[in-house]
């Protein structure tokens, strides 16, 4: 019976009534897929939309309109992970989704839904999944060159005919905005001096970050510059980096590493003038609030990677070696080393003027 409903399926998706999107694992890719749930659910408008995320980013999927539920799941690893993909995928075996759609290409996630024993599976061919997928997808040279937004959405080419690319958005709630209206208030932030943004950190590695001296530097002049009041954002882990800047900085910043959830942070970002920022998770949001970025890249490609839409700048030095897309830097970090204050605060200069006079 099973065999004969998956062969219909194939052929045929009139019947997809439940589908499961298996979420990425990063910020910054959870806001770039959000333009192909979208047209997932525009190609089943009357379908059942889950989105199975690890605990950490279901925040960003609580506002999002076009997802009906959140299935949570804790991202281990280790032994003990595979007892916790037999349990997830029993317990999602027994909802009877008709159409899963792996946004990662990770053996596990794919491992994940097919367990679940849905009927078609959708993901890039990778990572050893073959026997895991109904529909492949290669990643070809041409598909590894394409910006992260049309790579997701390229996994949606065997379900149906597509509209054009919305841009991601984040939907906010009027709760986060009260929420940092308070915060912005409590900090003495709302006296109409500009704010500006500044993330110095990197989840990936230390070879995409910036140096904190010279981020506190450009800080430094912008509020002499500009009477504007810098804000350090980024993770409880990246509160050493800030503390240095805010040492650098004194009456012209606020740390606020750590202190904020997903939404929290997307709501103070719609309300700086523009965030500079290295290739981050961050970025994304800033770009999915409507602020303008400035973005600091090195190690990695603005090409499928940087923030979407316009209005931002990228600040790059194209080298040899660049981009490698590794952890940490095997040479001189020369694709950050070369890019200089005066370079960043020439660009900062240009958007603040444009943006506050």
């Amino acid at each position: 019976m099973r065999r004969g409903r998956e062969r219909a399926l194939k052929s045929d998706f009139s019947h997809v009534n439940h589908i499961l999107v298996r979420g990425v694992n990063w910020v910054g890719d959870t806001i770039l897929a959000y333009p192909s749930v979208q047209g997932l659910k525009e190609l089943f408008p009357r379908s059942h939309l889950a989105v199975l995320a690890p605990n950490h980013l279901i925040d960003l999927w609580k506002t999002f309109p076009y997802v009906d539920e959140i299935i949570p799941f804790q991202k281990r690893g280790g032994a003990g992970s595979i007892l916790e993909d037999v349990k997830l995928s029993h317990s999602l075996k027994k909802r009877g989704f008709d159409l899963a759609l792996m946004l990662p290409r990770s053996f596990r996630s794919a491992f994940q839904i097919y367990l679940a024993r849905v009927p078609v599976r959708v993901g890039y061919q990778d990572e050893g999944r073959f026997l895991f997928l109904t529909h492949k997808i290669k990643r070809t040279e041409e598909v590894l060159r394409l910006h992260r937004v049309h790579y997701y959405r390229r996994l949606m080419e065997p379900l149906g005919q597509l509209k054009e690319v919305p841009s991601p958005i984040l939907f906010l709630r009027e709760e986060d905005r009260r929420w940092a209206e308070k915060r912005l208030k409590e900090l003495g932030l709302l006296d109409g001096r500009p704010l500006i943004g500044i993330n110095p950190g990197a989840a990936y590695g230390l070879a995409k970050r910036w140096y904190p001296d010279r981020f506190a530097e450009l800080g430094r002049r912008l509020f002499g510059k500009w009477k504007a009041t810098v804000i350090i954002f980024g993770r409880k882990e990246e509160q050493v980096i800030a503390k240095e800047m805010m040492q650098s900085l004194g009456s012209g910043g606020v740390d606020l590493t750590g202190e904020t959830g997903l939404l929290q942070l997307a709501a103070l970002l719609e309300r700086c003038r523009l965030l500079v920022t290295n290739d981050t998770g961050t970025m994304h949001l800033a770009a999915a609030v409507g602020t303008p970025v400035v973005a600091i890249f090195g190690s990695t490609d603005p090409v499928t990677t940087g923030p979407w839409g316009d209005g931002h700048v990228i600040v790059k030095r194209e080298v040899s070696c660049s981009p490698c897309l590794k952890r940490v830097c095997p040479t001189d970090h020369r694709c950050m080393k070369l890019i200089t204050v005066d370079e960043v605060e020439d660009v900062v200069d240009k958007k603040l003027k444009g943006l506050i006079e």
